[in-house]
């Protein structure tokens, strides 16, 4: 079903089927409910829910907030600080442009900053985390996880149990491992849970941390690359 809204504030509700949907120039409420849904935002400050299915949701100009639910989903915020959660599934996140959080929920989610100073949490699964351009933060969750920073003085972040995670671009004296939560007295500390692994360093925090740092030795790394507290 095609469901339009109008140049005001629309409240748009979806049916069980597959919809599209175009929200336009108000700030609105898009409620996709169950099908595989297409969805735009359009300009304004919109608040998007994929509900069940597949959806494929933009939000547009403005700060939007969109939740993809269960299902595998594509969300894009294109301009605009937006926050954007995808729920259960395998889903694709893309912030666009502006400051914008992503949270890619459970399942094996892909998620990229874009242009800007992002926040990305992968949550649970096996995640793909991309910062693009900004000064980024990257939390990859629970789960084994690749982590991208991109251009800019990033920070990765790491909790108990994060998983088996990669950093493939990490940028001495430009980039930090926050790893404040394991409670390391000092830099020497820290230092000492890395081994040297061929062209890499793996630091093994506890039994359920584990980073690798792509081509790197620990003769590189200084008390500069890490937040301890």
């Amino acid at each position: 079903m095609l469901i339009r809204g109008t140049s005001g504030d629309d409240t748009l509700t979806g049916t069980e089927r597959s919809d599209e949907m175009y929200g336009s120039n108000g700030r609105d409420y898009l409620n996709g409910l169950g099908g595989n849904d297409t969805m735009y935002g359009g300009r304004r400050n919109d608040h998007i829910d994929g509900g069940r299915g597949d959806d494929w949701i933009r939000g547009g100009e403005g700060h939007d907030e969109l939740h993809g639910a269960a299902g595998d989903d594509t969300l894009y915020g294109s301009t605009g600080n937006d926050d954007i959660e995808a729920g259960s599934g395998n889903d694709r996140l893309s912030g666009g442009i502006g400051r914008d959080e992503l949270d890619g929920g459970s399942g094996d989610d892909r998620l990229f900053g874009g242009r800007g100073n992002d926040e990305l949490d992968g949550g649970n699964g096996a995640d793909l985390l991309g910062g693009g351009d900004g000064d980024d933060t990257l939390d990859g969750g629970n789960g084994d996880d690749v982590l991208i920073g991109g251009a800019g003085a990033d920070i990765f972040e790491f909790d108990e149990l994060s998983g088996f995670d990669r950093i493939e671009d990490f940028e001495f004296g430009v980039d930090r491992i926050d790893v404040e939560e394991f409670e390391f007295a000092n830099f020497a500390a820290m230092l000492e849970t890395g081994t040297e692994v061929g062209d890499d360093v793996v630091f093994t925090l506890d039994r359920g941390t584990e980073i690798t740092v792509l081509n790197a030795s620990l003769d590189d790394f200084g008390a500069r690359d890490f937040i301890l507290a």
